[in-house]
């Protein structure tokens, strides 16, 4: 086979089963924030209680971005879903996934310590989304050439 030939099969492009897991276990961690977007009061609130920072504000905007940035999570999920179905089509994309989520994790964890957040859910948020960024890096990879 010649190089072009070769690029295209799945040999050149690393685990593809294993990033199609990567990617649709990324897509299903964003579930759980549905009810954010349908129930935002009761969601903050509860939410509120189990990090440990009693009742919310009741201002409206909290209320708003709840819903706003949950939608925007499961629309993202949706997205790694369907980059899932065909990762080699899509590969430029799964390899912008891997990196953002990378490039992100510290940006999450400044946000995370800077805002209050405990550190479990610091540590959660960051290093799950280090993880997953690094792991799908490394199903990814070329394999070497013999």
């Amino acid at each position: 086979m010649n190089g072009n030939a070769n690029a295209l099969t799945g040999e050149a492009r690393g685990n593809l089963r294993l990033q199609k897991i990567i990617l649709r276990v990324m897509a299903l961690v964003a579930l759980p924030v549905l009810p954010a977007v349908f129930a935002p009061r009761l969601t903050v609130e509860k939410l509120s209680w189990v990090l440990g920072f009693g009742e919310p504000p009741h201002v409206t905007l909290i209320y708003y971005l709840a819903a706003g940035g949950s939608l925007v999570y499961l629309l993202l999920s949706g997205l790694l879903w369907m980059l899932s179905c065909d990762v080699v089509r899509y590969r430029p994309l799964v390899i912008y996934v891997a990196v953002a989520c990378v490039a992100a994790a510290p940006v999450l964890g400044w946000l995370d310590a800077n805002v209050g957040m405990p550190r479990w859910w610091l540590l959660m948020d960051a290093l799950s989304c280090l993880v997953g960024g690094l792991v799908l890096l490394w199903a990814l990879r070329e394999p070497r050439r013999r």
